[in-house]
Formats: structure tokens, sequence, C-alpha cells
């Protein structure tokens, strides 16, 4: 992860440690695959959780929300909704492969600045990183 560091929105200044609450997470990671921004694209891939239990993000191309039960490190997403923008077929790919990444997580991790999502199987399907909200 040591280019975030060139980026003033992954600036040293920003705590060591993200709450997992409230915080702007940026995907680093989706199914095995970075998400660079490519043509059509209109926002970055994200997510904030907040203290009363709902997603609220972006999948590249439209808004998505969603609610959430958390119990340790346990986490299920409820029913997803979207926005119904349409943007290039290769970014609606990536985000219908973001959305399903969710819902088929139950567990997370949190290592300072960074957060994972697993399915059933302990498989990484989507991984974080703590940001200033653009």
């Amino acid at each position: 992860m040591t280019l975030a560091s060139c980026s003033p929105r992954y600036s040293k200044s920003f705590p060591p440690v993200a709450p997992l609450l409230g915080t702007w997470w940026r995907a680093v990671e989706v199914d095995g695959r970075r998400p660079d921004f490519i043509a059509g694209q209109k926002m970055d891939i994200f997510v904030t959780l907040s203290r009363q239990g709902r997603l609220k993000g972006s999948g590249g191309c439209n808004h998505i929300d969603a609610t959430f039960v958390r119990s340790g490190t346990n986490v299920r997403f409820g029913s997803i909704s979207s926005t119904r923008i349409f943007c290039s077929p290769e970014v609606m790919a990536r985000e219908r492969t973001f959305i399903n990444a969710l819902r088929k997580t139950v567990s997370f991790a949190l290592d300072g600045r960074e957060l994972r999502f697993y399915d059933r199987t302990g498989h990484e399907v989507l991984s974080f990183m703590a940001a200033r909200r653009p």
C-alpha cells in the first residue's frame, strides 16, 4: 500500500487506526482485483458504515445503500439497493461484482487503516483502505 501515501487523501496525519464505523473505506481490491479507475466510472468504489446499522457507498457508478448487522467480527448485509444510473458495460460489470461480494460477506478483519471482508469459506472478497472523504 505504499503508493497510497503519495495522495493527500492518504496523508500521514490520518489516524494510524481507523474506526470501523464512520470511516470512508475506499476499495483497494474487489474479488481479488484492483479497482483502478476506468473510463466511464463516476466515483471511487467505497463504503461507510454507520452506528445505526446502515451501509452507504458507491460501486463506481451508482450509489448503494444497505442495512447491516454486526456481532464481533461477523457481519451480514441486508437488502442492497442502488440508484439506476447506466455507465459503461465494464463499470457496470465491476459494480455487480462489488455488490455480489458485499452479499457474500459474513465476516471482517480490521487492521489499522485496512478493512477486509470475507465470505463463509474465509476467502477475502473485498479489501478497503481508510481514506479522507473527497
